[in-house]
């Protein structure tokens, strides 16, 4: 009796153990179908945005500064402000170098932007490598990339673009440079922070990195005081390469000089609408900065579904967040004192009008959203809001860059009623002139800031329609009193506010 007891009891034993086995097995063939089934639409999600990017390719040069950029290609003066100051020599060494094959010059830009920020899935995979799994990894680069303001800046003929570009790979050389100690190590980042200023000097701040990374080599006693010193040599002989060849394209060091202080007096003073320049209070000036621009903008890109989802992230992100995780993570700190160095910028010496200049805050914050969630977190409805974002980011780029590539933007659709008018006109106007002399308008277009000089021009042009812009009415209403009873609205010109905050909507007026 007791024989068949525990002969009974073994054999049950034998069936629980073979059961979970089994199970174990099954969970183990789960887990690789479904790593592979994410790494697979993470693939096709990128290979998806690349060819959109390709197939409907930004052509228009509808601002001063795509104007600026892409007359650069056929003929660089800074004197002619072709590009202006400080003239972005990389970048337009790589529209050239595309341009070989392009004909129109915009394209050529946009086609660079695509290309070079296609090559940073790269360093935006071997960063998420050193914290997540392989699946994991290529899912965060496919969330990365498809961020849709991101892809939008990118489709632009702006160094922007390959400004990104350019610092993904820099964030990854100086993580590859505290982990490893050989020469390549030490010397990338030296030289891809000054491709980063040629490409756009405005990224000053990210020398931070190059600071942080210096400190972390003195502190694990691989660098000494002389090391360091001879490092900073080498990063200055690498920023003189382009400098010096801009001071050689104009001519002397006092020319370039002259050039370079007048720009900056400028960007600074008047029309850069910096925090020196503006008349906002600070606290709007940071509100519009933090939640329009980096939160609405740059990473939800103006889209309720995705903003939703992002709030989710966010709290999901603080609900793990921990100080000591944060100490440990070279990584995270880098991107949390780039981040922090290039707000501050942002905040006091750029342009709040234009969203594109806080690029770098929402690349680092979408990092370290994604590389904190997918880190800490497993569960299959993370998953699926993951893939919900996947899905709505890039559905969102393609409408996006489509219409940004079909759609004529408003300073298009202005120069072309502009060629329309069968009777003598005169426009004043004030970036807008810049893109109406690139389109050939055969109209003539003055800009004028300064209300006096415009009565006393406008009346040499007697047998001539008079038209204005809203942005040149207004400026007149800063100087004299309500002009609304001297004008008459024509025509509205309407765009996408993402494309371009400021000149998205042009209101033609005549003169009565």
């Amino acid at each position: 009796m007791y024989f068949f007891l525990v002969k009974k009891v073994f054999l049950s034993s034998n069936i629980r153990k073979g059961g979970d086995m089994a199970k174990k097995e099954r969970f183990v063939k789960q887990l690789h179908v479904s790593n592979s089934v994410v790494m697979m639409i993470s693939i096709l999600s990128i290979a998806f945005l690349l060819w959109t990017q390709l197939k409907y390719i930004n052509s228009f040069a509808a601002t001063w500064d795509q104007v600026d950029f892409s007359l650069a290609l056929d003929r660089y003066d800074l004197m002619a402000m072709q590009p202006h100051f400080p003239g972005y020599p990389y970048f337009i060494l790589g529209g050239k170098l595309v341009h070989s094959w392009i004909e129109n010059q915009t394209a050529a830009l946009t086609v660079f932007n695509i290309l070079f920020y296609f090559s940073a899935l790269f360093p935006m995979y071997q960063l998420a490598r050193e914290y997540l799994t392989r699946s994991s990894s290529l899912f965060m680069v496919s969330l990365l990339y498809s961020s849709s303001y991101m892809l939008v800046i990118v489709n632009q003929p702006m160094s922007e673009g390959a400004a990104i570009a350019c610092l993904w790979w820099y964030f990854w050389s100086i993580e590859k440079a505290l982990k490893e100690n050989n020469r390549m190590a030490k010397i990338l980042p030296l030289f891809l922070f000054s491709v980063l200023l040629g490409i756009r000097l405005s990224y000053l701040p990210f020398a931070v990195g190059l600071l942080y990374l210096f400190y972390k080599k003195w502190a694990m006693k691989k660098y000494t005081m002389k090391q360091i010193v001879f490092h900073l040599g080498v990063a200055m002989l690498f920023q003189f390469f382009w400098v010096g060849a801009l001071i050689f394209s104009e001519g002397s060091l006092k020319g370039f000089l002259k050039l370079s202080l007048a720009f900056t007096s400028g960007h600074f003073n008047s029309w850069g609408n910096t925090a020196v320049a503006s008349s906002i209070p600070f606290s709007e000036r940071a509100k519009t900065l933090v939640m329009d621009n980096v939160i609405w903008t740059g990473v939800s890109s103006q889209s309720l579904f995705l903003f939703v989802l992002y709030v989710l992230l966010i709290g999901l992100y603080f609900y793990r967040f921990r100080w000591s995780i944060l100490k440990q993570n070279s990584a995270e700190q880098l991107a949390v004192i780039m981040s922090i160095s290039y707000f501050f910028w942002a905040l006091f010496a750029q342009n709040i009008d234009k969203p594109r200049h806080i690029l770098p805050i929402a690349m680092f914050l979408l990092f370290l959203l994604l590389l904190n969630v997918l880190n800490k977190f497993s569960h299959s409805i993370i998953l699926i809001l993951f893939m919900m974002l996947l899905i709505g980011q890039s559905f969102n780029s393609f409408l996006l860059l489509k219409e940004q590539a079909t759609r004529e933007p408003a300073t298009y659709q202005l120069a072309s009623y502009l060629k329309k008018l069968d009777e003598p006109a005169v426009v004043y106007a004030w970036e807008e002139t810049r893109v109406l002399e690139y389109l050939n308008v055969p109209v003539s277009y003055n800009k004028v800031e300064t209300y006096p000089i415009f009565l006393h021009d406008q009346s040499y042009y007697t047998n001539s329609k008079i038209l204005l812009t809203d942005k040149v009415l207004k400026g007149f209403e800063t100087q004299e009193q309500n002009l609304t009873n001297r004008v008459e609205k024509i025509k509205e010109f309407k765009s996408n506010a993402l494309f371009d905050p400021v000149y998205d909507r042009i209101i033609l007026y005549e003169w009565k």
